[in-house]
Parts: C-alpha cells; sequence; structure tokens
C-alpha cells in the first residue's frame, strides 16, 4: 500500500511538469476520485491540495485570486463527489465549478467583461474536461482491475 501510495504521489507530481498541454491534467480527476480510494475527508480533500499547492512553488505563478479559487475548487469537488454514487456528476460538478470559480478569479484579477471571460475560457475549459474524463475513466477501469485481482487473490488462497 505505502509503495503503491508514492508511486501515485510520484506520477501526480510528475504529471505537473512533464509537458502536458495546458489544463491536461489528472488533478481534478483525482479529486473526484478520492472518494472512492478513501472515507477519509481530510485525506480526500488536502491530498489534491497539497500536491496543486508543492508543485505550484516551482511552476509559473498565477495571481493569488486564481490560485485561492483553485484550492477551493480542489476542497470542495471531494466533497461533492462524496455525494453521488456514480462518477458522473462528480466529474460534471468539478468541470462546472471549475468554469465558474477559476474563470470567476481570472476576471477579477484582470477586468473586462465577466461574460467575455467566461466565453474565451470555453476551449481552455474543454480540454480540462476531456482531460478529466479521460483520467476518471482510467482511475475507475484501474480500480476495477485491482478489485478483480484482489478477488482472484483471495479465491486462491
Amino acid at each position: 500500500m505505502i509503495k503503491n501510495s508514492i508511486f501515485l504521489i510520484s506520477l501526480l507530481v510528475a504529471s505537473r511538469f512533464i509537458g502536458l498541454p495546458g489544463n491536461f491534467t489528472p488533478l481534478l480527476a483525482l479529486a473526484v476520485f478520492m472518494p472512492r480510494l478513501t472515507n477519509n475527508k481530510y485525506i480526500q480533500c488536502l491530498f489534491p491540495i497539497s500536491i496543486i499547492a508543492f508543485t505550484n512553488l516551482f511552476l509559473e505563478p498565477v495571481s493569488l485570486t486564481i490560485f485561492i479559487a483553485m484550492l477551493i475548487i480542489f476542497a470542495i469537488t471531494p466533497l461533492i463527489s462524496q455525494l453521488s454514487k456514480s462518477l458522473l456528476p462528480g466529474y460534471l460538478s468539478a468541470i462546472l465549478t471549475w468554469h465558474i470559480f477559476v474563470n470567476g478569479a481570472v476576471w477579477l484579477s484582470s477586468g473586462g467583461s465577466l461574460i467575455q471571460t467566461y466565453i474565451a475560457a470555453i476551449p481552455f475549459d474543454f480540454k480540462l474536461a476531456v482531460s478529466t474524463g479521460l483520467y476518471i475513466a482510467l482511475f475507475h477501469y484501474a480500480d476495477r482491475i485491482l478489485i478483480n485481482l484482489s478477488a482472484k487473490e483471495l479465491v486462491n488462497e
């Protein structure tokens, strides 16, 4: 379990540095999936937040307003996701919450038209929606495979 956790953390941290396209990250998917990994609400919220906070120390700085909006999203996404029995509502609420909060923070930081800010963000957030959906599917099927392997090991013992 410890080796698997270290491996997962390493992959998630590395994903922030390896040059994926902008907003193509597994971290929002992780926040959606966390309630399926642990029942501990503190770990569900703090794990994604800690990865974002740590890796942002080494990445191009963002405004404090945007950074706080990101932290809020990563804190509430596991809580919202936990309310549903299916990953789809958690996924959709995470994308919608991201679009509203982060782009609202962009507007607060830079000014201009709020509507234009939200419209201009659609292509960027579409990439986030695609990547989050792909990573949630990957996490889900990896989880199913591990459960099936564990069940086979129990039967063989």
